[in-house]
């Protein structure tokens, strides 16, 4: 291509630029994507069922979503600022840790309608939103699986575990449970076993069952730790 061609071609692609967007239509993507993006956010307050709730990562899927119906807007119109867009955005490199997979689905939520609004596909942003919205409400409600706990017991007698045994194999208080280690270890009292157990504990008996094996003789210690750090002892 002659450098007179891709003048001509920057010449029009601009005009096409200046003639379908106004100052109007840019305010009017904007505050759709500003108001899809607020959505998004009280979604992710509302089904957010962790322990750490981040309010910066909740702001964040709302700038996203603005900075990226932006891009589109202004390179929606333009070939030629397109093709550097994209030699600038594939040199960049995020290195922020997502902790929770679900966290990721959010940012391609923020991405989709932005880049949706960019290029004035309203129906399809609202259209999307409300279809994942409510299948994430519906799954985050419906769907209630009694997660898996780590108990770390420590006792002083190998001849105690029979009696812990039958406490762990209770059905009215856990559904089961797996030996993921057993570690003796010998100090000045004497022997000393600890073992890790992941064990799946019905809803409302995780103080009983800690109650039982307190109980138990020899017991020393006996916590319950969960996969999202919180603990009982």
């Amino acid at each position: 291509m002659t450098p007179t061609d891709l003048s001509s071609l920057f010449d029009s692609s601009q005009l096409m630029l200046d003639s379908t967007l106004g100052s109007l239509q840019i305010f009017i993507s904007l505050s759709a994507t500003f108001v899809m993006a607020m959505f998004i956010y009280w979604v992710y307050r509302q089904t957010y069922n962790g322990v750490l709730y981040s309010k910066n990562f909740n702001i964040t899927l709302v700038m996203v979503a603005i900075a990226i119906n932006a891009i589109v807007i202004g390179i929606s119109g333009n070939l030629m600022l397109s093709l550097g867009m994209i030699g600038a955005l594939s040199i960049i490199r995020f290195r922020t840790a997502v902790k929770d997979p679900r966290d990721t689905a959010f940012i391609f939520w923020s991405i989709t309608v932005g880049i949706a609004n960019g290029v004035e596909y309203y129906q399809l942003s609202i259209i999307a939103s409300l279809f994942i919205a409510t299948v994430l409400w519906g799954l985050s409600r419906s769907i209630n699986f009694e997660p898996s706990y780590m108990l770390i017991l420590k006792y002083q007698d190998s001849r105690q575990w029979p009696e812990i045994k039958a406490h762990l194999e209770n059905k009215q208080q856990v559904q089961n449970y797996f030996i993921r280690s057993d570690t003796i270890k010998n100090n000045a009292a004497g022997k000393l076993i600890e073992k890790v157990i992941e064990v799946r504990v019905k809803a409302d008996q995780h103080e009983p069952l800690l109650d039982a094996l307190r109980a138990s003789s020899g017991v020393s210690t006996c916590t319950l730790l969960s996969s999202h750090g919180e603990f009982a002892e």
